[in-house]
Formats: C-alpha cells, sequence, structure tokens
C-alpha cells in the first residue's frame, strides 16, 4: 500500500511541475503575445529548437527513486563521523545573460521583424561576434550546433540557475570577510561551461569593478609584494556588466539577466582566455550543486553541511563526474567554518574510490598544465590518476601520487617566503622542478593565513600536454590502497597554459 501511494504521489508531483511550465514555455508566451523586453532573445532561442529542454524543471526518475527508499537518504561519513544526506531532488535551472529588445533597436533591428534570424546572423558576421577559428555553418539550420545562431545564442545560456548573490561566490578570498560581507577586496572569478558548444564563460567582481562582468580582464596588481587588486581596465577589456537589479525570475527554473552590450564568443574573448591561468573550483563544474541549492548553501544544519552524492550505479547524479559503486562521495559545505578551501567548501571521496571527471573545454589549442590542488593529511591516500580523450581507455599521468604527504615531507625544496622576492622565486623554481607549487595567496584561512604560507597546501603538476578546444578531456583517481577509510580530496583545478607558466616576460604571478 506505502509503495503504491508513493508512486501516485511522485505521478502527482510530476503533473503539477509539468503543467507549471519551465524556461522554454516562459519564452514562447513573449513570443506569442509579442512582449516587448527579450521577445528578440526568446524567438531566437526558440528558433535553435532549445525551448523543450529548457522546460526541464525536475529529473522525475531520481524523485521516484528517492520517495521509494532505492537511493540512501543518509550514509555515515568516515572522515567527519557524522551522518551525510543525499539531495532530496534533482532539479534543473538555466541563467540567460540576454541583449534586450532595445539594443537590438538601437541596431536597426526589430525584434518583431519576420526576417529577424536572418539579420541578427548578418549582424553577428558584420560585427565579428563569432570565433573565428572555430567550424560553423550558415546554412539555416539553427538547431544544429554547428550553426553560426545556434553557436552565438548558447553562449548566452549556462545550464546553472545562478541567484544574484550567486554569480560569483565571495567567501573566504584575500582580506574578505563573510560577516561584512559587503566589503568586497580582491577579485573573484568563475568559469562557466555554456550550453550547446562547450565554451568557457567568465564572471568576475572585485571591489574597484562596481558589479559583476562577463568577459573581464582587468590588470592586478599582483606582485610578490602586490595587493591582489584591480588596478586598471582597459576600454576594451571591462567585459560586459551583469544588470543584477532587473533580473528576471518568473519562472521556476531560470533567471534572465538584461545586459547592455553584445555578448559573443568571439577572437578577442578567446585570445584572451587563452593568456590567463584558469582556476575551476570542482563544485562550479556540476550544474547539479548550482541548481539544487548544494554549492555555498548559507543554510548550516547537517542536511546542507554534508550532502552525499550517490554512487553512478545508485544513480546519476551528477552527469559529468562517475563514482565508483564502493566508494563515498560527500560535499562539505563548511560554510562560516573558515576552511582554507577555494570557497571554503570541498569534496571527499572515501573507499575503494574510483572516480572520473570530465573536464572543461581550453579556450585555444595549445600547451596546458592541468594543476591539482592538495591538502596533506593523514586520512587521505594513494591514488593513480590517469588523462586522455576516450573515457574508458585513459592513460597513467605520471605514478601514483601519495597525498598523505606535504611538499615539506616531499622534499621537493619548500620553504617559507621570506620577502626576498630572487628567493622566493627560486623556491617557486625548485618546486615547480618537482611537480609541485604551493598554494594560492588569494585563498585564505579566515580571511587572513594564505593558503600558500602553509606546506599543507599544495598544487600538483598532474600533466603538461598540448590540448585543443574541439576535443573533450578526462581525468580519473583511482585509490591504489586496499583501504576504506581513505579520502580522495577535490578542492579546485587550474589549467594554465604555456605563455603564463613559462614567460619570459613575467613570471607567473603567486596569487
Amino acid at each position: 500500500m506505502k509503495k503504491i501511494y508513493i508512486l501516485i504521489l511522485c505521478s502527482v508531483m510530476a503533473a503539477t511541475l509539468h503543467a507549471q511550465g519551465g524556461f522554454g514555455t516562459y519564452l514562447r508566451d513573449i513570443i506569442e503575445k509579442q512582449e516587448k523586453g527579450i521577445l528578440g532573445m526568446a524567438r531566437v532561442i526558440e528558433a535553435c529548437g532549445l525551448c523543450d529542454s529548457l522546460d526541464i524543471l525536475m529529473d522525475y526518475e531520481y524523485e521516484n527513486r528517492y520517495l521509494r527508499g532505492l537511493i540512501p537518504t543518509t550514509i555515515q561519513d568516515n572522515i567527519m563521523y557524522r551522518s551525510a544526506y543525499a539531495p532530496e531532488h534533482r532539479r534543473y535551472g538555466y541563467t540567460l545573460f540576454a541583449e534586450t529588445d532595445d539594443f537590438w533597436l538601437s541596431q536597426g533591428i526589430d525584434p518583431n521583424d519576420p526576417e529577424l534570424l536572418g539579420k541578427l546572423t548578418l549582424w553577428i558576421l558584420d560585427n565579428f561576434q563569432y570565433n573565428g577559428f572555430g567550424y560553423f555553418t550558415n546554412d539555416g539550420n539553427y538547431e544544429s550546433e554547428d550553426n553560426l545562431l545556434n553557436q552565438w545564442v548558447t553562449y548566452h545560456l549556462l545550464p546553472h540557475r545562478l541567484v544574484p548573490d550567486k554569480l560569483v561566490n565571495h567567501v573566504n578570498e584575500y582580506g574578505y570577510s563573510i560577516s561584512n560581507p559587503n566589503r568586497l577586496t580582491i577579485p573573484v572569478t568563475e568559469y562557466y561551461v555554456t550550453m550547446g558548444k562547450r565554451r568557457l564563460l567568465k564572471l568576475y567582481e572585485s571591489a574597484e569593478s562596481d558589479g559583476v562582468y562577463i568577459n573581464r580582464f582587468p590588470h592586478l596588481d599582483d606582485g610578490r609584494q602586490g595587493s591582489g587588486h584591480e588596478i586598471a581596465c582597459d576600454p576594451d577589456k571591462e567585459g560586459i556588466r551583469v544588470d543584477r537589479e532587473n533580473y528576471i525570475m518568473d519562472c521556476p527554473n531560470a533567471i534572465v539577466y538584461p545586459i547592455s552590450q553584445p555578448l559573443a564568443y568571439t577572437d578577442f574573448v578567446a585570445d584572451n582566455l587563452h593568456r590567463t591561468r584558469l582556476r575551476f573550483d570542482i563544485t562550479g563544474l556540476f550544474p547539479e550543486f548550482s541548481n539544487n541549492d548544494i554549492r555555498c548553501s548559507k543554510i548550516t544544519d547537517d542536511r546542507h553541511q554534508y550532502v552525499y552524492i550517490p554512487s553512478t550505479n545508485t544513480y546519476p547524479y551528477l552527469d559529468d563526474l562517475t563514482v565508483s559503486n564502493d566508494a563515498n562521495m560527500i560535499y562539505y559545505n563548511a560554510w562560516n567554518m573558515g576552511w582554507c578551501n577555494l570557497n571554503g567548501d570541498e569534496v571527499g571521496v572515501t573507499g575503494r574510490y574510483d572516480v572520473t571527471l570530465r573536464l572543461p573545454p581550453v579556450p585555444r589549442e595549445g600547451i596546458y598544465e592541468i594543476r591539482y590542488k592538495m591538502l596533506a593529511a593523514t586520512s587521505r591516500s594513494i591514488t593513480q590518476v590517469y588523462f586522455g580523450t576516450d573515457k574508458e581507455k585513459l592513460s597513467p599521468a605520471g605514478m601514483p601520487i601519495d597525498f598523505t604527504r606535504n611538499i615539506n615531507n616531499m622534499q621537493a625544496g619548500w620553504q617559507a617566503d621570506t620577502g626576498d622576492n630572487d628567493a622566493d622565486q627560486l623556491v617557486d623554481t625548485e618546486l615547480r622542478f618537482n611537480g609541485v607549487m604551493k598554494g594560492a595567496q588569494s585563498i585564505t584561512q579566515n580571511g587572513t593565513q594564505s593558503e600558500r604560507a602553509g606546506n599543507q597546501n599544495s598544487r600538483y603538476i598532474l600533466v603538461r600536454q598540448r590540448m585543443s578546444p574541439d576535443e573533450t578531456y578526462y581525468l580519473r583517481f583511482k585509490n591504489v590502497l586496499d583501504s576504506y577509510n581513505k579520502s580522495l580530496y577535490m578542492d579546485y583545478l587550474e589549467f594554465c597554459p604555456e605563455s603564463v607558466y613559462d614567460s619570459r616576460e613575467k613570471p607567473e604571478d603567486i596569487w
């Protein structure tokens, strides 16, 4: 009787949510009523065949299994010795950065024009609003990811529902305190992978920027004795300001932010991303963390601080990460706990873990280092890392790594900074020769002590290889110990292009 009741409840919930409609329905209503505001953008999204996918609110299969008890609602965490809770839902969400109809009218394009799609395509071509190194077609098949208009509009869409205070996350960057959240300090950056053809979109905010910007590339005071702050920004690199005052949140699974300047993945954007060390918070790579209020939740009960992610065989909760059946993956939110991680949070995977992560794309073809942040502890394990493009046949990336050892114990040449720039640079050079780096100066514990200052924090150089934006790459982490109580620590990754780590003009900054 109980199972029948649960199945009926699932069916009623699904029917109710379907009746509600999602972002696709919202955009179609705008088109039908010819409502001004983002009518032009709505018409392009519909023409590219995206409305049906944008309508999805919930993974009803997960909902069904959770309610029927087929997914463990709690597990015992062997590291923190407390219960961790599985997410109650698996929602989908979206963020749209939209040029307004007023902007298109200023360009001589009427959002009501029957020839809108053709005229907008011509405008994109005439204004070089595309990636000249990428492949695209212009044949009117707008639903193809190869189509120019499709590539243009999907760069405006993220598969993350990002509320205004989480476009970027201010937690424990250098000089910042969450007890005084309106006093911003050094820049905070998030790199997200867009919908459609996978490309990187940069969101940025600093004390000096006066708001959140898309694809801003300023000058920073990032020397060894610098402040880390933004000191200037060239007019052509200011980026696109996100309007957080007039955002639209009229449907349950999406938020629309107006922008007053055109957004596109241009050669200029790709080139500047290729000149940047790209730092990715692990949880920022997974839309499921954003869409289900898991990442950086400010609710401090255990359900929101210790989140259990089921193994892939139990249920594939994360699209871009597979977890072996005999492993437990737990997200430690650590809100206001002062942990020395990027954004304070981390992920731990215990047991005979075997974890494979789909990596974000690189902006340009070239040689990159892939680096992995580690916080050494006796609870860590020895891990074999694999890398490649064939998920089922990845090659070992060097020898197994003992993540219990800090870089001082590795005898890799670690010494604390002395304030002598030349001497400290020599230490960094020796560490790199041994395949490791100090932690980042920009990340702190309780807003004061830098990650760089401690010898437990390090960055391992896992891979140095030529990579292409047209390839999909994977990292695999496999426990080589016969132990169920050791863990894999996951905080952040870096992609660093050769032009940054091997620059003859300026050494890579410590931030």
